[in-house]
């Protein structure tokens, strides 16, 4: 058990770094120049999806598996009929609009936050503030990965 906790572990600090890395050379671009700007960023979406799927092969995700076979079986023993009424599970409910909000507070508080550095780096006279403002940026972005990771293997 403990090698599939360290396997688990490996695949979600690569996957945060991967994010990370991709989330610091988007906002890094954004002082180029916009065609410049494009290739970069889409350069860097498919060489790190390529790393990716080299990763996801690598360490296969075992609880993908588990959790599509649990699908396919729970589907299968519903045993409602098509013109049976389904119950609304309301606890779902609440904890997906709490989800939602949060992520959606989550968006607003980071670009709040990208301006603000921004700003910062820009009146203090920055040589290439974009590219300080990616390398910081990549950090939270990775952190917040990472926790998000560990707090879904958790719960």
């Amino acid at each position: 058990m403990e090698a599939e906790a360290m396997r688990r572990y490996v695949r979600d600090v690569g996957a945060a770094a991967l994010q990370g890395v991709l989330t610091g050379v988007w906002v890094a671009a954004g002082e180029l120049a916009p065609g410049r700007r494009r290739a970069v960023r889409v350069a860097s979406v498919v060489g790190l999806s390529g790393v990716a799927s080299i990763r996801d092969w690598a360490f296969p995700e075992a609880e993908e598996a588990a959790e599509e076979g649990v699908a396919e079986v729970e589907g299968e023993l519903s045993g409602l009929e098509p013109d049976e009424e389904a119950s609304v599970d309301v606890k779902r409910l609440v904890v997906g609009g709490l989800l939602i909000a949060a992520s959606v507070g989550v968006i607003v508080g980071r670009k709040r936050l990208e301006r603000r550095w921004l700003g910062q780096l820009e009146r203090g006279g920055h040589v290439h503030p974009y590219r300080a403002l990616g390398v910081r940026m990549g950090a939270v972005s990775f952190a917040g990965t990472l926790a998000g990771k560990a707090a879904r293997r958790r719960f």
